[in-house]
């Protein structure tokens, strides 16, 4: 027998369909032995197989042996449950012997909870429907309608629909449903003696409710001749019957099989999926981390490029600066082109990349430069402040480190007008052209000279500069 090893999972609908064929001929031969536990764990184990399986005869097979276990062990609405799964997949095989068998097991699962009337329309429905029955379903079907004849009191159509259904039976069983029947039906009608005959003529075989239907229509017939004793003792048969039943149902317990297999199986699919699922976000993270570490060397490259072209710009800014006559405006001509090429490499870096030391000294010097040639091109400088002073004395420092020294004196303390007011005297521009470069009246511009002599001597400004 094939043990349930759930762990050992098939991926592929043939291998699916291969170990459901095994499992379920392990459960036909576990339910000959009344071997019906192990029965129902192969043919549960054999449903988990369903979603991969292509097979929808095979899906109606094993869930008609799941609904008749839980039919044996009393759990009707489970059973009910599988009968119309069973139909389902009948249909879907379009199959009419698969369907109406289907059927015939809810009918009988009906009938056993009480519910009559419904199995009586259910029993109507198929007979009306399905016009190219099996004789065997026909006789089965017959039986139901006799049986719900009897109930209704209508003996006479009970009668000869049981002898139809008797005349129709291929198997013991069914010979045995329409004979019990019918001779519950003549008791009914009165006819002990022909019930007596048709009684001795049920088949005796190992099926309980034949045997069932036996004693409780050999109770009745006792009771009607008034043998009353042998009636209680054919009623003690049928009670022992019943508690051999009920005692075998309960130590069956389907019911709490099937759950505790399901919840089994569901924690291990849970499990399953708990693990796929730590696997896709451990392959994300390998994934995100793997885009971090590429564009943090990216940026890595990107940035040494940076530095490495600044430094050239350095370099060459140093080597303009060695030179004799060097003016402001070529200085600033040839920054202006190395800076524009540094912007655009630096807009391909982010973060900390971006915030690089030489980077922005050389930015400032650029400013200063700007500001220097705009003060000796006798520009409007009225707009500037305390960046655009330091910025101006950190270029001075590269091209007139005398002029820086004086200006960025930090016992003067300069303010942004004065720098740029000792700038002018510095390449000898004269007060009406300060006044047009600071936009300002004449007596704010002597206010200014006057606070600058209090701070410094002017005359330190004039001497030999080179440009």
């Amino acid at each position: 027998m094939i043990a349930c090893t759930p762990e050992k999972r098939v991926t592929t609908a043939e291998s699916a369909e291969w170990e459901a064929h095994l499992r379920l001929d392990s459960a036909i031969e576990y339910i000959d032995h009344q071997r019906y536990e192990q029965a129902m764990i192969q043919l549960k184990t054999a449903e988990k197989l369903f979603p991969i399986m292509k097979n929808d005869s095979l899906c109606y097979r094993v869930c008609l042996y799941i609904g008749w276990l839980n039919e044996q062990a009393g759990a009707h609405e489970m059973a009910l449950d599988y009968e119309q799964k069973t139909k389902e997949y009948a249909e879907a095989t379009q199959n009419q012997h698969y369907i109406v068998n289907a059927i015939i097991h809810q009918i009988t699962t009906l009938n056993n909870m009480g519910r009559t009337e419904e199995g009586n329309r259910l029993n109507e429905q198929t007979i009306n429907r399905y016009d190219s029955l099996e004789q065997n379903q026909q006789s089965t079907l017959l039986c139901n309608r006799a049986y719900y004849f009897m109930l209704d009191d209508s003996l006479q159509q009970a009668e000869k629909t049981a002898y139809k259904a008797a005349m129709l039976a291929e198997d013991s069983a069914s010979m045995g449903n329409a004979l019990s029947v019918l001779s519950r039906i003549m008791l009914h009608k009165g006819d002990e003696h022909q019930a007596q005959i048709l009684m001795s003529m049920i088949p005796r075989t190992e099926n309980l409710t034949l045997r069932y239907n036996r004693l409780m229509t050999e109770s009745e017939l006792q009771e009607s001749r008034g043998d009353y004793k042998a009636a209680l003792e054919t009623q003690k048969l049928l009670r022992q019957m019943s508690d051999s039943i009920a005692q075998q149902r309960a130590a069956l317990d389907i019911t709490r099989l099937q759950d505790q297999f399901d919840y089994q199986w569901h924690a291990w699919r849970d499990v399953q999926r708990n693990f796929k699922l730590s696997l896709l976000i451990i392959f994300m993270l390998l994934f995100m981390g793997s885009i971090i570490y590429i564009y943090f060397r990216r940026q890595q490259v990107h940035h040494r490029e940076f530095q490495q072209r600044i430094s050239n710009v350095r370099a060459d800014m140093n080597q303009l600066l060695a030179m004799r006559n060097t003016h402001i405006e070529d200085l600033k001509m040839a920054l202006s082109d190395r800076m524009e090429e540094i912007e655009q490499m630096k807009k391909k870096l982010t973060g900390a990349f971006a915030e690089d030391e030489m980077y922005l000294q050389i930015k400032n010097v650029k400013l200063g430069l700007d500001v220097l040639d705009a003060i000796i091109n006798k520009q409007n400088i009225s707009q500037y402040g305390r960046n655009e002073q330091q910025a101006v004395v950190s270029a001075l420092w590269m091209t007139n480190s005398q002029l820086a020294a004086i200006l960025d004196n930090p016992d003067i303390q300069l303010t942004p007008k004065e720098t740029f007011f000792c700038i002018m005297e510095h390449y000898n521009i004269i007060d009406d052209e300060k006044i047009d470069l600071f936009c300002c009246t004449e007596q704010a511009l002597r206010s200014t000279k006057s606070r600058l002599n209090k701070k410094m001597n002017l005359k330190l400004l004039h001497y030999n500069h080179r440009n």
